[in-house]
């Protein structure tokens, strides 16, 4: 996050300290910080959120949504979501989540796709449920 922000009433530089929200200069209202579309639903969806879109797309619970391994001890999963659409896709080890494609075996990549088709295919029936329920 940038450390300063400037008015864009009287072109004064205000440091963001504290959460400042008024201009030190005039008292205007600041602009308010941009979060990118798909880091939204790391702000705002909680990890149990995630355990719960993977346990409803993959059926894993807690696991790793790709290869189906669980966390382990030292740390918990990645939150895998879409940067494109900023949905959610599940729970993913590091290396699942990081390297999806890249420097992947034959089976890892099997793996992967079988897990983007089955976040496709969920996201679809969420839409068509939406667009059944509203009448069109």
């Amino acid at each position: 996050m940038r450390k300063y922000v400037t008015c864009p009433r009287c072109s004064h530089r205000n440091d963001r300290a504290g959460g400042r929200r008024k201009c030190a200069g005039c008292g205007s209202h600041l602009p308010k910080v941009r979060v990118p579309a798909h880091a939204t639903t790391l702000r705002d969806d909680s990890y149990a959120a995630y355990v719960s879109i993977n346990e409803q797309i993959h059926g894993a619970g807690d696991d790793c949504g790709v290869c189906g391994h669980p966390p382990t001890s030292t740390r918990r999963l990645d939150r895998d979501h879409d940067h494109r659409s900023g949905f959610p896709r599940g729970l993913a080890h590091v290396r699942c989540n990081h390297e999806l494609l890249r420097n992947a075996t034959l089976e890892e990549a099997r793996l992967v796709v079988a897990y983007l088709e089955r976040v496709e295919l969920y996201y679809a029936s969420v839409r068509d449920a939406a667009a059944g329920g509203s009448g069109e």
